[in-house]
């Protein structure tokens, strides 16, 4: 494939992924009216997830935290990054799907030269700190990370 095939390829993910979020979260919230708690929790997730990976690309860009140590932030890793985690919390039988997708896109973001390695290790590291904390606050149940690990 050429470049601008695996580009366009590339510029689709994040917006797949969020499409396939909305669709999720709306099918979530008709099978559960009017409980609408859990799909409420559900964006809050996202969207804190969201304000933490637009903050840091900000702090980054302001500071110049990953330059100091040779990286870049990857803003594109962090949000595909907080959509699949709330995919995966949405649809945690597809969790293999996701996840199996995101590797394949940061290896595509590799072939690619977007980032490196250390950019895009570096980025979800963070990210996964954040997600594991909001996480832990906002939905508080065992059970969930056992499903989501199994």
């Amino acid at each position: 494939m050429s470049y601008e095939t695996l580009d366009a390829i590339a510029d689709a993910y994040t917006p797949l992924l969020l499409i396939l979020f909305l669709i999720g979260l709306g099918v979530n919230l008709y099978r559960c009216w009017p409980n609408y708690r859990e799909s409420v929790s559900q964006f809050i997730f996202l969207f804190l997830l969201l304000i933490v990976s637009y903050s840091f690309m900000f702090i980054d860009k302001s500071f110049g935290l990953w330059s100091a140590f040779g990286a870049d932030y990857s803003t594109h890793t962090a949000v595909a990054l907080s959509l699949a985690f709330s995919l995966c919390i949405l649809a945690p039988r597809r969790a293999r799907w996701i996840v199996g997708s995101m590797f394949a896109y940061a290896a595509l973001m590799v072939y690619q030269q977007y980032h490196s390695v250390l950019d895009i290790v570096s980025t979800a590291a963070v990210t996964s700190l954040f997600a594991l904390s909001f996480f832990r606050v906002i939905f508080n149940k065992k059970k969930r990370i056992a499903k989501l690990v199994n």
